[in-house]
C-alpha cells in the first residue's frame, strides 16, 4: 500500500510524494488554530453560503454536520467560505470529514488565491492565479461510512490575502455530508543539508539536444565554465561571476557577487552535461543548457548587476525575467517542497530597468537553492523549423468521429507532424476526469494511424496533461515512467503536453528526461500560465528549449499584432530558441482595436516572428478556409521561406513589428 500526500505551492503548484509502507513520513506539527468560521457548523450556517443545509443527525463530531444536496436535479452546488486570510510563503493543511450518499460525481474542496476580500489575485488582467486543491474524492470514493480528508496547500506569491474556500459536487447527483473543516497553519521538519554534489546533477542529457559543457577551465580559484550558450568566469575568492551570452549576441548581460568569499572550490565533476564545483558547504552545477544552480547549505547574500537595459522585465517574488532583443538572463531560486528552510527574499531593482547598470538583490537561506540562466541555451533550428510542420486533428469520442485514412493521406501532403488532441488514459488513473474528454478510447484505430502516418513520412504526437498525475495522487517518477511506457507500447513518436507542472525544479527535471525519451521526435509544449509562478508573463526559458515547439497566448488577451507579449513570451528567437506558435484566440486586429484578428492576420504575424502554426482540425473534405488559409497562403509561403533560407544558407529576418508599424 502506498500512503500518499498532497502538496500544493506557488500559486496552484501541485506536487505528490509517495511513501511506500512502513516509510517514515514528514511529521506535520500544527502550530495554529482553525482559521475556518463554524468549520462544525454548530453555529448552523454561520460563515457559509446559502446553498448549505444543516443536518443533526448523524454528526461526525459535535450535534451538527453540513450538507450539500443536489439529488434532485444532478446541477453542480457549492458551498462557499468568502474570505479565510491565509500567510505567504506558509503551509497549511486542510482537512474535512466527509460521508456520501451515492458516491456519484466527484466532490472538490478549491482554495481560489485572494489578494484580498473580494479580491482575486490575478497571474494577468485575464487569468486568476489558480487556487489550490486539497482534496478530490472520485467516483465512489467516501461513499457510506464517514471518511477523512486532509490536503497540504501554500502561496509563495508575496501578495497573498487569503483563500476563498470552496466545496462542491460536480457531474452526478449525490448528498454530501460534511463536517469539522479545518485549516491550520503547520510546520515541515526542517530541511536537512544538501547533499553535495549530488543536489546539483540532474537526469537526462542535454547535450543531445545541442546544449553542452563545452570547456572548463581552473586558475586558481578563478573558474570559466563555457557552454554552448553562455559562459562563467566565477572568482570564488571574491565570490563575483561574470555571466556573458554566446548565442545571438556575444556579450555579458549581468554580473553576480554572491556575498563574498565562496571558500576553496573544486572542480569535482565534468562531463558534457554538467560542470560542478564544490567546496565545504556549497556546490555550484553548471548545465549544458546554461542553468547554473548553486545548494547551499549557509546564507548568501547574493546581487545580480545587469548589463543590458530590459525590454520585457517581469518579477514576482522571488523571481525575475529580463530579456531584450537579443536575448537575457533569470534568476529562479527554489526550495524543497514539504521541508522547513529560511526561504529566499528578493529587493526588486529601484533603478530604471530600461538601462544598463540595475541591480536586484536576494537573501538566500541555508538550504536553499539559488539559481539563474543566461539564454537561449541552444540555436535556432532553421531546418526542423521548415521541415516539421504540425497538422492538429481529434476524434470525437461521443460521435464516434474518426479520422478517415484518406483525410490523412492529404494532410500528409502538406504536413510532416500529426498532433492528435487525444491520448490513453483508459490504463492509468493519471487523467480523470481531467483528461477524459481527450480519451481516444480504441487503441486499435489509433495503432493504425499511427502505422499509416508512418508510411506516409509522418510523426505521431499524442496529447497529455502531466498535471492530471497529480490529483490522482501519482509521482514525478510515475509519470515519466507511464510516458515511455505508453510511447513505445503504442509506438507514436511523441508529445503534445497540455500545460507544465507548476513547481519549476520539478519541471524541469521532467523535461531533461522527457527528452531523452523521445530524442530528436517532437515535444509539443501548450502553456500559457508558467511555472515558477503560474503567470502569463513570467517563466523559464531554459525549461521551454527542452520543447521542439510552444504554444501560447490562450484566452490571453493581445492587443495587436505588435503586442510586446507577442514577441517576448509567445515568440521564442534569441530567448529559448524553440518553434514558436500562436494561439491567438483572443488576438485584436490592431492595437486598441476591439475586432479580432483573422486567422490570416494571425499567421502573417507567426510568420513575421519566424514562428510557425499548427493547422487546426482541417475539415474533410478540406473546407474552403483550409484552401485558402493554409493551402493556399500558409504553406505556400512557408515553402518559399525555406527556398529562401536553402538558397543564402542566412536566416530568415525577424520583420517584428509587421509592416513597420511602430509599437
Amino acid at each position: 500500500m502506498r500512503h500518499v500526500i498532497a502538496l500544493f505551492v506557488a500559486t496552484a503548484v501541485f506536487v505528490c510524494l509517495t511513501w511506500e509502507a512502513g516509510a517514515v513520513r514528514p511529521r506535520l506539527e500544527v502550530v495554529g488554530e482553525n482559521l475556518v468560521v463554524n468549520g462544525g457548523f454548530e453555529d448552523g450556517g454561520e460563515g457559509w453560503s446559502s446553498v448549505l443545509e444543516i443536518s443533526d443527525e448523524g454528526a461526525y463530531e459535535g450535534e451538527h454536520c453540513g450538507v450539500i444536496d443536489n439529488t434532485a436535479d444532478g446541477e453542480s452546488k457549492w458551498i462557499v467560505q468568502d474570505f479565510i486570510p491565509l500567510k505567504p510563503f506558509t503551509y497549511y493543511r486542510f482537512s474535512m470529514a466527509a460521508r456520501r450518499e451515492t458516491g456519484d460525481g466527484y466532490v472538490y474542496v478549491h482554495c481560489n488565491w485572494y489578494a484580498a476580500p473580494g479580491e482575486r489575485l490575478m497571474s494577468s488582467p485575464q487569468w486568476g492565479a489558480g487556487r489550490a486543491e486539497p482534496v478530490t474524492l472520485r467516483t465512489g470514493e467516501g461513499r457510506g461510512d464517514w471518511r477523512e480528508c486532509s490536503g497540504v496547500l501554500r502561496s509563495n506569491r508575496a501578495d497573498l490575502g487569503g483563500i476563498q474556500l470552496v466545496i462542491f459536487i460536480r457531474d452526478g447527483a449525490d448528498r454530501v455530508y460534511l463536517d469539522d473543516v479545518t485549516i491550520e497553519e503547520i510546520r515541515y521538519p526542517d530541511a536537512p543539508a544538501w547533499e553535495l554534489p549530488d543536489a546539483v546533477v540532474y537526469e537526462g542529457h542535454p547535450s543531445r539536444f545541442g546544449m553542452a559543457v563545452e570547456d572548463a577551465v581552473q586558475d586558481g580559484q578563478t573558474f570559466t565554465v563555457t557552454t554552448t550558450g553562455a559562459q562563467y568566469v566565477l572568482d570564488a575568492a571574491a565570490g563575483t561571476m561574470s555571466c556573458r551570452q554566446r548565442i545571438g549576441a556575444d556579450r555579458e548581460v549581468a554580473v553576480t557577487d554572491l556575498g563574498g568569499p565562496l571558500g576553496e572550490l573544486e572542480l569535482a565533476y565534468r562531463d558534457a552535461e554538467v560542470c560542478v564545483l564544490q567546496g565545504e558547504d556549497l556546490a555550484i552545477g553548471f548545465q549544458g543548457d546554461s542553468l547554473v544552480t548553486i545548494a547551499t547549505n549557509r546564507a548568501l547574500a547574493a546581487q545580480v548587476t545587469s548589463d543590458i537595459g530590459a525590454e520585457w522585465f517581469r518579477t514576482q517574488e522571488p523571481y525575475l525575467l529580463a530579456i531584450d532583443g537579443q536575448g537575457g538572463f533569470c534568476v529562479m531560486p527554489w526550495a524543497r517542497p514539504e521541508l522547513s528552510s529560511p526561504g529566499t527574499t528578493m529587493a526588486p531593482p529601484e533603478q530604471d530597468t530600461g538601462q544598463p547598470g540595475w541591480s536586484a538583490s536576494w537573501q538566500v537561506g541555508a538550504r536553499e537553492m539559488f539559481a539563474l540562466a543566461v539564454f537561449p541555451g541552444r540555436e535556432f533550428d532553421w531546418e526542423e523549423s521548415f521541415e516539421k510542420r504540425i497538422v492538429c486533428t481529434t476524434v470525437n469520442r461521443e460521435a464516434r468521429y474518426q479520422i478517415p485514412d484518406e483525410a490523412l493521406r492529404e494532410y500528409a501532403k502538406y504536413a510532416t507532424v500529426h498532433m492528435l488532441f487525444n491520448g490513453i488514459y483508459d490504463q492509468t488513473l493519471a487523467g480523470e476526469p481531467y483528461a477524459a474528454p481527450y480519451n481516444i478510447g480504441d487503441p486499435a484505430r489509433l495503432r493504425e494511424m499511427i502505422g499509416l502516418g508512418h508510411e506516409l513520412g509522418m510523426e505521431t504526437i499524442l496529447y497529455r496533461a502531466p498535471t492530471t498525475y497529480e490529483p490522482a495522487g501519482l509521482s514525478l517518477d510515475y509519470l515519466l515512467q507511464d510516458l515511455d511506457v505508453s510511447r513505445a507500447y503504442y509506438g507514436f513518436d511523441g508529445w503534445y503536453f497540455d500545460g507544465y507542472l507548476e513547481d519549476w525544479m520539478a519541471c524541469y527535471r521532467a523535461m531533461r528526461v522527457v527528452r531523452d525519451q523521445v530524442g530528436d521526435e517532437t515535444v509539443y509544449v501548450h502553456c500559457t500560465l508558467n511555472p515558477p509562478a503560474r503567470m502569463t508573463e513570467l517563466y523559464c526559458p531554459f525549461i521551454d528549449s527542452y520543447a521542439t515547439f510552444l504554444l501560447r497566448a490562450e484566452a490571453q488577451f493581445i492587443d495587436g499584432p505588435t503586442d510586446p507579449y507577442l514577441r517576448y513570451v509567445v515568440n521564442t528567437q534569441n530567448i529559448s530558441n524553440t518553434i514558436a506558435t500562436l494561439k491567438g484566440n483572443e488576438m485584436r486586429a490592431a492595437a486598441g482595436s476591439e475586432d479580432k484578428a483573422s486567422m490570416r492576420l494571425q499567421l502573417e504575424t507567426m510568420l513575421s516572428l519566424n514562428g510557425r502554426c499548427r493547422w487546426a482540425y482541417p475539415g474533410w473534405p478540406l473546407r474552403e478556409s483550409d484552401l485558402e488559409e493554409y493551402v493556399g497562403y500558409y504553406f505556400a509561403e512557408l515553402g518559399r521561406m525555406e527556398q529562401q533560407w536553402r538558397a543564402t544558407g542566412e536566416p530568415i529576418p525577424m520583420t517584428w513589428p509587421p509592416h513597420g508599424e511602430d509599437r
